[in-house]
């Protein structure tokens, strides 16, 4: 099949993307938000040469919906939207492109039954990593720091500024060795929190992200999302991928798939933050046992190799606007338990409507 992505994302471009190439697709990937604005034929240009059979797209930001979804209708093209945004653009962002596409993907499975009560099927996919390029690599001595954290500084979400402050301020009041990378924003003094010049580590192409994970003794985790059953950052994935010896701020979705000390580590307060750092700082064939079991854990259960099956086992259950009544939705079972490291899931027939 023949698929073109329209958002040039590492999510996409290292992730599913990539997958479906080595699994034999034939994929393109394209900055159509980009192209959309230097030129507004350029997109369905883009389609007509491709001749796609299925045009994905990830997140739902700007206004590529009013853009792409006309140029599909023309063509009869069936629309993939990933909605990677929930739940926290579930309204904004997210409902409006499910609504003009034909198969819905989400990470957060409680939005499942927000998508059915619209009359729309969507399936649950979960962040992932690529073993073909998240995996270690040669340390860097750039990176050769106790702690590091890479990622942007999103405190405006409460549960991205409640994780800083478990895991990122209690390292820097008891002055850790701890750098910072992502984008200038960490340095802005009118966010609600911000770090010293002599913390933060500037910033990190993608390509940068596994030797800096191959590199510190502990990558930090921040989410921000801390209520979702199975959303929680990419990172998580991918560090574990790299190999990393991962400590987060704790989550349902965290320790819904996988097992503290065993896999990661989590911490549920500033106290505990500092207390796990201290340990395992002292303690590097634990934490090299725990970051092997992580990325063996990950490799066997959380790869887009997974995803991309899922994917692509999706796309044989009858689209939106098929001549089929029903699909199959996937939500989250009533009596699921936290404590397993599958979710139960129960598969559920719904009338489906041309939204």
């Amino acid at each position: 099949m023949r698929f073109l992505f329209t958002d040039v994302n590492p999510m996409i471009t290292h992730g599913l993307g990539r997958t479906l190439t080595e699994l034999g697709e034939t994929v393109e990937i394209i900055d159509a938000g980009l192209a959309s604005q230097q030129d507004p034929d350029s997109l369905e240009h883009a389609i007509s040469s491709f001749n796609p059979d299925y045009v994905c797209s990830q997140g739902g930001w700007g206004k590529l919906g009013d853009i792409i979804f006309p140029i599909l209708r023309r063509k009869g093209i069936p629309h993939i939207f990933w909605a990677s945004e929930d739940p926290l653009f579930f309204e904004s962002l997210s409902l409006p492109m499910a609504r003009n596409s034909q198969y819905v993907f989400t990470t957060a499975a409680e939005c499942i039954d927000k998508y059915y009560s619209q009359g729309i099927k969507a399936h649950l996919m979960l962040f992932a990593c690529s073993p073909s390029f998240h995996h270690r690599v040669e340390p860097d001595p750039r990176f050769n720091h106790d702690c590091i954290f890479v990622g942007n500084n999103y405190s405006q979400f409460p549960a991205r500024l409640k994780g800083m402050e478990i895991i990122l301020k209690p390292l820097i009041d008891k002055d850790f060795d701890l750098k910072v990378y992502g984008l200038d924003w960490w340095l802005n003094r009118q966010n609600r929190f911000f770090i010293e010049p002599h913390i933060y580590g500037g910033g990190l192409a993608y390509e940068e992200m596994r030797t800096a994970y191959s590199s510190a003794k502990i990558v930090l985790g921040l989410h921000s999302v801390d209520t979702s059953p199975t959303m929680m950052s990419m990172r998580t994935f991918e560090s574990l991928g790299c190999g990393a010896f991962y400590l987060t701020q704790w989550t349902p979705a965290v320790e819904n798939l996988f097992s503290n000390h065993e896999h990661l580590v989590w911490s549920k307060s500033p106290q505990e933050t500092v207390e796990l750092v201290e340990y395992y700082l002292a303690r590097p064939e634990e934490r090299q046992r725990i970051a092997r079991n992580g990325q063996a854990y990950v490799y066997a259960r959380h790869t887009y190799h997974h995803r991309a099956e899922e994917f692509l086992n999706a796309l044989q259950t009858p689209a939106v606007g098929s001549r089929h009544d029903y699909g199959c939705c996937y939500t989250v079972d009533s009596n699921f338990n936290p404590r397993w490291r599958v979710m139960k899931v129960k598969r559920v027939a719904i009338n489906m409507k041309n939204p």
